[in-house]
């Protein structure tokens, strides 16, 4: 009997030492898969973060880039706005001449025709009564090539030189057009150089 004891104990031990095993075993693989999980759980955090703070960037950089953009336009829209008036305000001046200025670009235009030919000259509306100056007349005396026509040129200042059935346009809004055509390139170069 003490032989089945001993056998009997033998199976116990083996049986309990298995089953410890088996336990030690089965824990080592849950607190193994628990790791796992656990450190899955904590790059997905990681990543989830990222990947916020990514998105957070992404629309940050976006409306920085906006207002920036916005910021650009607006100051690009009021360089636009002041260029235009500049050649606005440079059109009125000239259609408010004094006499001795505006005699002073009808002489210099009048000088640089053919003396062999005949010209017309058609005043602007807003400039007839310049042509009825002395001083002006006087000018108008000394070029007899030039014949001053009866018509006006409607709602400008300045006038047209006709000579063969071509018009020479000196009316002061299409000259300050024609300045605005050949420079505007150039003084909005220099205005928009800086965007600030």
């Amino acid at each position: 009997m003490r032989d089945l004891q001993a056998l009997s104990t033998q199976i116990l031990a083996k049986t309990k030492e298995e089953g410890q095993r088996q336990l030690d075993e089965y824990s080592k693989v849950a607190n193994e898969k628990i790791e796992e999980e656990r450190q899955k759980l904590a790059e997905f955090k990681e990543n989830k973060e990222a990947a916020i703070g990514r998105q957070l960037n992404n629309d940050y950089e976006r409306e920085a880039q906006t207002m920036r953009n916005q910021r650009r336009n607006a100051v690009l829209s009021e360089k636009q706005t002041l260029l235009s008036s500049v050649f606005n305000e440079a059109s009125k001046r000239m259609e408010n001449w004094d006499s001795s200025q505006f005699n002073k670009f009808l002489e210099g235009v009048l000088s640089q025709l053919d003396d062999n030919e005949s010209w017309s000259l058609v005043p602007g509306e807003k400039s007839y009564e310049q042509f009825k100056d002395e001083t002006t007349q006087k000018i108008l005396k000394s070029y007899p090539f030039v014949i001053v026509s009866d018509d006006v040129v409607k709602q400008k200042a300045g006038f047209i030189i006709e000579h063969g059935g071509i018009d020479y346009n000196f009316c002061f809004d299409s000259l300050v057009d024609e300045l605005k055509r050949e420079f505007s390139p150039q003084l909005a170069t220099l205005a928009f150089k800086s965007n600030e």
